[in-house]
């Protein structure tokens, strides 16, 4: 039977997909490895299947007699969801610029691989802050997540114009200049969404 709570678990479902489908997808950046392109996508298409049975349910339990603010919960979950499919498809954005990377034999400078390191390791930590929430079942806690928020936006300002400098320097083509930097923008994406997640959390009582 549909309820609430099947619902929950689903979308913690997503999460724990979401999580490990960005975790493979630094890991195909950083050894260049096709197979784990491979698999993240598997982890997307889990995304897509599980977005789809919860809006499926939430049309059902629509069509039962919940209070207002039972309702509210099951559009906040709604919402969080598709935050959650959003997510995999940025990263599969993500993964069509290293398919392309390997493909070509593109390299990236040694500083512009740390500099994406650290903003996805601040985007993999706000998300793994996440799933936490969403497993204990207690919203409450993602105060803590948006505590901890970082200036996301200003890390990839600074570091599109570092890799512009490499660009005007010589030290990258504009292929793949042009490669990490949709890698930065499509990074920030994923890390507000995950802001986004996290605050429609607060909503839940």
């Amino acid at each position: 039977m549909v309820d609430l709570n099947s619902i929950k678990e689903k979308v913690t479902q997503m999460a724990k997909s979401s999580l490990s489908m960005w975790k493979l997808t630094y890991d195909a950046f950083i050894e260049h490895d096709v197979e784990l392109i491979t698999k993240a996508l598997e982890d997307e298409a889990r995304l897509n299947a599980l977005e789809e049975d919860i809006n499926k349910n939430i049309i059902d339990l629509g069509r039962t007699a919940y209070s207002t603010e039972e309702k509210m919960r099951i559009l906040v979950y709604a919402d969080i969801a598709a935050d959650f499919e959003l997510i995999g498809d940025y990263c599969k954005d993500i993964l069509e610029r290293i398919q392309i990377k390997i493909e070509e034999r593109l390299l990236f400078d040694e500083v512009a691989v740390e500099e994406y390191k650290e903003l996805y390791n601040k985007t993999k930590v706000a998300l793994e802050e996440v799933v936490f929430v969403l497993e204990k079942d207690n919203p409450a806690l993602v105060q803590e997540v948006l505590r901890n928020e970082e200036h996301i936006d200003s890390m990839v300002d600074k570091y599109r114009n570092h890799h512009n400098q490499r660009l005007i320097a010589g030290l990258c083509t504009p292929m793949s200049c042009n490669m990490y930097l949709n890698m930065l923008d499509f990074t920030a994406a994923v890390y507000y969404h995950i802001k986004k997640i996290a605050k429609s959390l607060l909503k839940i009582k």
